[in-house]
């Protein structure tokens, strides 16, 4: 489960580049944008995966992940809200620096 985790994490790390190009705020760098896009997605990911896979564990219901359906449900409850913040977090236009 965790290799599968590992692996779509880096396959999206690599569409992320491609996505934030066209989805970033107009006013936004580039490389910030992507930035900022993947060090928010990560952090929440990696979050929501431990967090889940410790109420699992200790619910006792670790057998769900080693069905296909439990999986893809179990790394689609992760990716998606981690997703969706850092789209959120793409989307706000760049903070302006303050005068002195």
């Amino acid at each position: 489960m965790t290799y599968i985790a590992l692996v779509l994490w880096g396959l999206l790390m690599i569409a992320a580049a491609f996505y934030t190009q066209r989805a970033r705020h107009p006013e936004a760098k580039p490389l910030a944008a992507y930035l900022i896009f993947i060090t928010l997605f990560s952090a929440v990911a990696f979050f929501l995966f431990g967090s889940f896979t410790f109420l699992l564990e200790a619910a006792g219901w670790t057998g769900l992940l080693e069905s296909w359906p439990g999986s893809l449900f179990f790394l689609a409850t992760v990716f998606l809200p981690a997703f969706v913040i850092a789209r959120w977090q793409l989307k706000k236009p760049p903070r302006r620096p303050r005068m002195p």
